[in-house]
């Protein structure tokens, strides 16, 4: 059996990620293929795994969450250029697999001394690939309406070279995870709600406070199971909707989408590049990323860093196709 799997998405993982390390991913990708020879029950197989710019996401803390230092882990398995390349045969047989994980652990020391100075030419092109999506979208944290000075700065410097370049433009979408957000803003405001029963104020404490408890926290799923029981309500998604309501779920949603699309025309408003701007509908989608998040496209002039990006591309697919044409000679 020959099998590939390609471009799967690290961020489908953060379900169980963040049960069991407490750290979610926001980018990267799987890329698995191996061959299997089964006879008799026998096994020999050949496993090469490539992770490919693998980025933690800051730490989730909540009760029911375990804790594994993973930007630790990340340190001694990550390779230059944000790869993770590994061999894994497996031998034995169905009954009692032998995996040789030789390569992983002459890896793991060899990055403990010293990162390998090179990434194997087949991982570059996805390389920069990821160093272009880095320079053209802008993620967002569910629910959030306000940037943070790592994103003010992405924002800013796009402003300002349109501003020094008068004859470029910015085409600005924005990606929305809408039925992840709506999940999102469901359980803040079921848990706020909950914890109004109780609380007279609301402080921006008890808003940190209502954002940490647990979706599973037993007290309030005893008051959900008690007073949104039903024979027809199973999910604890459908019993936040039976205690708040879908309007009020839309209604933040549509406030939030809005006041994102505010906040980041707000720097361009600034430099006076408004008119360079054209900004499209929203889409809603599954992100590549697993958050919503602005997509950039330049037209006319492009920034210098992304400038020289591409020309590396240019440089990697001319060498491909000298190899190729040497091949073929040969």
């Amino acid at each position: 059996m020959h099998y590939s799997l390609k471009k799967i998405p690290l961020t489908i993982f953060n379900p169980y990620l963040v049960k069991y390390t407490s750290f979610p991913m926001d980018k990267g990708t799987i890329n698995i293929k191996g061959v299997w020879n089964v006879r008799n029950g026998n096994i020999k197989s050949s496993n090469h795994l490539v992770i490919l710019y693998p980025h933690i996401s800051e730490r989730v803390k909540n009760k029911d969450s375990k804790w594994i230092p993973i930007p630790l882990v990340l340190a001694f398995v990550r390779e230059r250029q944000e790869v993770i390349d590994y061999e894994m045969p497996i031998t034995g047989n169905l009954k009692d697999p032998k995996f040789h994980l030789k390569d992983v652990i002459l890896d793991l020391l060899k990055n403990i001394v010293v990162k390998p100075p090179t990434t194997p030419e087949v991982f570059q092109d996805q390389i920069l690939e990821n160093e272009i999506e880095e320079l053209l979208t802008l993620k967002c944290g569910f629910r959030q309406s306000t940037f943070t000075s790592d994103q003010e700065k992405f924002v800013r410097r796009a402003a300002n070279f349109l501003e020094e370049n008068p004859k470029a433009s910015l085409v600005i979408t924005l990606i929305q995870y809408t039925s992840k957000e709506k999940e999102q803003i469901l359980f803040y405001e079921a848990k706020k709600k909950y914890y109004l029963l109780t609380n007279v104020n609301y402080t921006e404490k008890d808003s940190l406070f209502v954002v940490k408890m647990s979706i599973k926290d037993s007290s309030f799923t005893r008051y959900l199971n008690k007073h949104h029981a039903s024979d027809l309500v199973f999910t604890v998604q459908e019993k936040c909707y039976h205690f708040v309501g879908s309007d009020l779920v839309n209604k933040r949603h549509a406030e939030l989408v809005k006041q994102r699309e505010k906040v980041f025309m707000s720097y361009f408003n600034e430099e006076g590049v408004e008119n360079q701007i054209r900004v499209l509908e929203t889409k809603n989608d599954i992100p590549f990323n697993g958050f919503s998040y602005f997509k950039l496209l330049y037209k006319g002039s492009l920034p210098e860093a992304l400038t020289k990006i591409y020309l590396k591309k240019d440089e990697l697919k001319k060498k491909a196709n000298e190899e190729k044409i040497k091949q073929s000679k040969d």
